[in-house]
């Protein structure tokens, strides 16, 4: 081989060597940078939020040297979200899963801490497994993974304290990994509160709604083998529009809690105490929870129990523990459970009646609520919730009875009646017409004419235009019109001749004056008539025809006015045939269109009384299904509000709660009145 070849073959292999070295190392080079790099995502593959179905959250409780979880699931089936860490209670939990999620999905690299694994404790990243701590161990972080519905993990990590004068900012460690990244991230979403995760509203019922509330003071209690009971009252409330009224108060015998009680009257000298009331009604609205315990197995919605319940000590032994107490109803063999501390029954212009019983004291809660006025340093206490129809807002409708035969049709029509007040209205009408005629007659003297006519000038005005209508024998309604004026013209001067006191009527000065200008101010239906009547009609004939409107108008001209209308209904009635003047087909007809009528008028009623009823039931089962597994557990404070004790019920006088302070008038806040008013 020359030297030439040898060259180039050394060149070659030096070249293959090279690119041999590059292709090596180039993969680690950006193996070794990926982990770390700031501003890439923790979790590249976990990109939508709705594809989480399951979070589960692992605490530590160094005090106690155990672990917390807290998990929430969504059922690949029905697509209901539960809480398998409450037994399987719904969770409410759409868009408080949706926001948690979000949290995570994309969640960038701000910094890397540390690497060295001997700096967990002091950031607080330290892995919740309990094999690895004991109990007084600190730095232990939350552990926090999400899953998809086939249960593989999408995320998950570990959130620990957060940075120091860096508001928003965390440490945080990948499980199995030492890097400690520095995030940015709102980590109150990622809550182990049990109420955060449920429906708020419990009762899912608005105070608005109250039409009654019962208040059952009582309380049962194991005294041996037997349940001890004592009666305090029961009061019935109802709402009257937006107050509150006493129906009903019994109290009981504290010597004997079975004997039959009194019935008690609100004390003159007090008042409802509507304040305390309403508090009730308001803790009704916005009644929480904060915990759960599933109920014995056996117990039907209705809570009563059986005899396969109270045979069972375990389901039992549950119920005494929590202050409830199965006791026979002497029903049928059935057992009703009675609560440590009374009932409360709300009910709703649904129908549905809410019944509330209180339990014992269930220990204290996560958190310290003391700084609420009432509440007794964060206990609870169990809460029993049923629902059943009050059949008492269902009454039954007031049907229309049906007539069978034509007399029972003709008696439900009144026809008899009719005809008995004909003669009746007719003899009353014509006594009517004779006493007006009777004080009417033109055998009046002029002194009282005039005597009338200056102290009710007003009323014979009205008695002219109401004698306007009347048609006269000798004149026709036109001309009756175009004297009026001039009628009470002459009249007035009759007055004023006759009486010979010039000033004794304002108004006959008033007609001279005009009278002598040929003009009147004399309202009228047709004023430009009267006017042109006025100018071309001589002054003796408007006296004849004024004379003859006066002598017309004394009659009860009124009355012929009004009797013309009257005659002409009369002929309208006539030409439609009375019930009596039927055939008797037509009767039958009659009545068999009435009875159609009324059948499905009340047909109506009873419908919508049943469609109301069903509602009801429907709204009860779907409440008892909510409410049927559960033992409820309320604040105190919650409690408290609930509860009315006897000496609570009524105050003296003005002792409710005043207006609240404001401005004058009622005016809505922030409004004020204008600078010089009120000074």
């Amino acid at each position: 081989m020359n030297e030439g070849k040898k060259t180039g073959a050394f060149w070659a292999a030096a070249a293959v060597m090279l690119a041999v070295g590059l292709f090596v190392a180039w993969p680690a080079s950006t193996e070794n940078e990926s982990p770390y790099s700031p501003g890439k995502p923790l979790f590249e593959k976990f990109k939508d939020p709705l594809t989480a179905a399951n979070l589960k959250i692992i605490t530590f409780d160094e005090e106690q040297g155990q672990l917390g979880t807290f998990e929430v699931r969504r059922d690949s089936e029905s697509g209901q979200w539960t809480i398998p860490s409450r037994k399987g209670y719904p969770a409410d939990a759409v868009e408080q899963m949706r926001d948690a999620a979000n949290a995570l999905v994309g969640l960038n690299i701000l910094d890397v801490q540390t690497e060295n694994q001997g700096d967990h404790a002091a950031l607080g990243v330290v892995e919740p497994k309990l094999e690895d701590l004991q109990v007084g161990d600190t730095g232990v972080g939350r552990l926090v993974t999400f899953k998809d519905e086939s249960q593989q993990t999408l995320a998950s990590l570990i959130i620990g304290n957060p940075v120091k004068n860096e508001e928003g900012k965390i440490y945080v460690r990948k499980p199995g990994q030492d890097p400690v990244y520095v995030v940015k991230m709102d980590d109150t979403v990622l809550s182990t509160k049990f109420q955060d995760w449920i429906e708020d509203d419990l009762l899912q019922m608005s105070s608005i709604d109250i039409k009654e509330a019962v208040v059952k003071d009582y309380s049962a209690s194991i005294s041996g083998r037997n349940v001890a009971l004592e009666r305090s009252y029961t009061a019935k409330f109802a709402m009257d529009g937006a107050e509150w009224a006493l129906n009903e108060l019994l109290e009981y015998n504290s010597e004997n809690a079975m004997a039959e009680p009194k019935v008690v009257e609100m004390p003159a000298d007090k008042e409802l105490n509507t304040d305390k009331l309403n508090e009730m009604k308001n803790a009704l609205d916005d009644l929480k929870i904060v915990d759960v315990v599933r109920k014995p197995e056996g117990m039907s919605a209705n809570l009563r129990a059986d005899k396969d319940l109270v045979t069972d000590s375990e389901a039992v032994q549950s119920l005494y523990t929590r202050g409830f107490f199965p006791v026979g109803s002497g029903a049928e063999g059935e057992f009703e459970v009675l609560s440590a501390n009374g009932e409360l029954n709300v009910t709703v212009d649904q129908g549905v009646e809410y019944v509330l019983r209180f339990g014992d004291v269930q220990g204290l809660s996560e958190e310290d609520d003391s700084d609420e006025e009432g509440d007794a340093g964060g206990v609870n206490r169990y809460l029993l919730v049923t629902a059943r129809v009050n059949e008492d807002q269902f009454p039954a409708p007031d049907l229309q009875p049906v007539p069978q035969t034509i007399e029972e049709l003709s008696a439900m029509l009144g026809v008899g009646e009719e005809e008995a007040e004909e003669p009746a209205a007719a003899e009353a009408e014509m006594k009517e017409e004779a006493a007006e005629e009777t004080t009417e007659e033109p055998a009046e003297t002029e002194d009282t004419e005039a005597e009338a006519s200056e102290e009710q000038p007003e009323a014979a005005e009205e008695e002219m235009k109401e004698a306007e209508p009347a048609e006269p024998d000798d004149a026709s309604a036109e001309s009756t019109e175009e004297a009026e004026p001039a009628t009470e013209e002459v009249d007035v001067t009759e007055e004023v001749e006759v009486s010979g006191e010039g000033e004794a009527s304002g108004e006959g000065q008033g007609a001279i004056e005009q009278d002598d200008d040929d003009s009147t101010d004399e309202p009228s239906g047709d004023g430009e008539a009267q006017d042109e009547s006025s100018e071309d009609t001589p002054a003796e004939e408007a006296s004849d025809e004024a004379a003859a409107d006066e002598e017309m108008a004394l009659q009860p001209a009124a009355d012929d006015a009004t009797e013309a209308p009257a005659e002409e209904a009369a002929e309208e009635e006539s030409d439609e045939l009375t019930f009596d003047e039927l055939t008797d087909e037509e009767k039958q007809e009659r009545l068999e269109a009435e009875q159609e009528k009324i059948l499905k008028a009340n047909t109506r009623l009873l419908d919508e009384r049943k469609d109301r009823l069903n509602a009801a039931k429907r709204r009860v089962a779907d409440l008892n299904a909510r409410f049927a597994d559960w033992y409820y557990i309320i604040p105190e404070a919650t409690y408290r509000q609930l509860r009315i004790n006897r000496d609570e019920l009524f105050v003296e006088p003005g002792a409710n709660d005043a207006a609240p302070a404001g401005p004058p008038g009622g005016m809505p806040p922030g409004m004020q009145l204008p600078a010089g008013f009120g000074n």
